[in-house]
């Protein structure tokens, strides 16, 4: 279960406006790679051996040897790339070379320079890959240089554009996504339950996930209160995302219909507090009424906030003087349960105001830990000082790991994150 991954407006309270773009989109990033692993089977890796050869996952081979029609790769690549570029140019062809050999002749691969060829540079302008603008020192000068990096794919008459590749650790991830996109017959149904759709996209809290997921998944707003005519969650639903929004108290009817749901083998992810944190950094008990509900599935939130000595920076200066300090709340972990294959692809997860869980043993149920922080965290209970001035000093005692994130299964019946 991952909890507290969520756009909060209490960023600005801590001056991080200039970091609030960095740390949202990173859990969202990994969001995107959780629900992709779930609903597809997908599990990705970098091979981050020397000389940096690549290794094709097995999920990657598996897409590419059942394709059934050919998919065309064209990466477009200045010849005048600056000087940085050019071994990433022969890093990416590499990785691209793996999936035209695993592909065998269902992948044709095509490498064309825009600079040389003006039909590929129309073709690329035509396609959405534009040109990207880099700085580099000659002659102890800097000069701008506009060249293009991006790749197009295309099968059965669509296609995928990644216009910019300079991020060789994500891109066999991009690439089968994209793949995949194209080769699968139908959009993939995802639920959401807590957050209501907005016009306003300045109002809604997750509009940046409901962006990224609308890339590969059909989501849908699901509206299942008792005020609701609706009887069920429909099966046709792979996974349903799950939110506490710091203010929403699920219903009866809402609990009922989700619990059926997941009896039926329905999986979904929770984002779930066992405290709530306002804006003026008060704390409230969480009333969600997903604490009975996690329990059946051997998860129990506890009712504390997690404080780690790996944390993320935070500006606690003001607009003259720029003072970062790691604000201990924030923690940072890279502590995954490597059995976990979907966060093989995630290097790290920041979670901000976050409690604990307690795995309890149940029958029928396998529960484990999927996420910890590191072993020098603490805990606060009851008495919440959330000031980083405030915030008293652990003693060594008090430093151990927490389960931040968890998975569990029920026998015959569904799977919760």
């Amino acid at each position: 279960m991952f909890k507290n991954l969520k756009k909060l407006s209490l960023v600005k309270i801590f001056k991080l406006q200039g970091r609030e773009r960095q740390v949202i989109y990173a859990v969202v990033f990994a969001l995107f790679i959780v629900l992709n692993l779930l609903v597809s089977g997908l599990s990705l890796r970098y091979d981050a051996s020397f000389g940096k050869a690549y290794t094709l996952s097995d999920s990657t081979k598996k897409i590419l040897r059942n394709l059934d029609d050919i998919v065309n790769i064209k990466f477009f690549a200045s010849s005048d790339l600056p000087t940085r570029l050019i071994p990433l140019k022969a890093d990416v062809t590499d990785l691209l070379s793996e999936y035209k050999k695993e592909g065998k002749n269902n992948v044709q691969l095509k490498v064309l320079d825009p600079k040389k060829d003006q039909s590929a540079a129309t073709e690329a302008r035509e396609a959405g890959v534009p040109e990207l603008q880099f700085s580099q020192l000659e002659r102890d000068k800097y000069a701008v240089t506009a060249t293009y990096f991006g790749i197009v794919l295309s099968y059965s008459g669509k296609s995928e554009v990644l216009p910019q590749v300079t991020e060789l650790e994500s891109l066999e991830y991009n690439l089968t996504a994209s793949i995949y996109k194209l080769v699968r017959k139908e959009l993939v149904k995802i639920g959401m339950l807590g957050y209501e759709d907005s016009f306003d996209t300045t109002q809604d809290k997750i509009a940046n996930l409901r962006k990224i997921l609308s890339q590969q998944f059909d989501i849908e707003n699901l509206n299942i209160s008792s005020e609701s005519t609706t009887k069920s969650i429909d099966a046709s639903f792979k996974t349903v995302l799950v939110f506490d929004t710091n203010a929403k108290k699920y219903d009866d009817n809402e609990l009922k219909l989700l619990k059926a749901y997941l009896e039926k083998k329905g999986k979904a992810i929770f984002f779930v507090d066992g405290v709530w944190v306002s804006e003026s950094l008060t704390t409230s008990a969480a009333d969600h009424s997903l604490f009975s509900l996690l329990k059946e599935y051997g998860i129990k939130i506890e009712k504390n906030l997690v404080l780690s000595t790996s944390a993320e920076l935070v500006n606690f200066g003001d607009s003259q003087i720029s003072l970062l300090l790691p604000y201990p709340f924030w923690i940072r972990t890279n502590n995954f349960n490597q059995k976990v294959s979907y966060l093989s692809n995630v290097y790290q997860l920041t979670y901000p105001w976050v409690s604990s869980l307690r795995l309890e043993k149940k029958k029928d149920i396998v529960a484990q830990a999927s996420v910890k922080t590191s072993n020098r965290s603490w805990e606060q209970k009851d008495n919440f000082v959330l000031n980083p001035q405030t915030i008293t000093p652990p003693q060594e005692k008090d430093f151990k790991e927490f389960i931040v994130g968890a998975e569990s299964t029920k026998k015959n019946a569904g799977k919760i994150i």
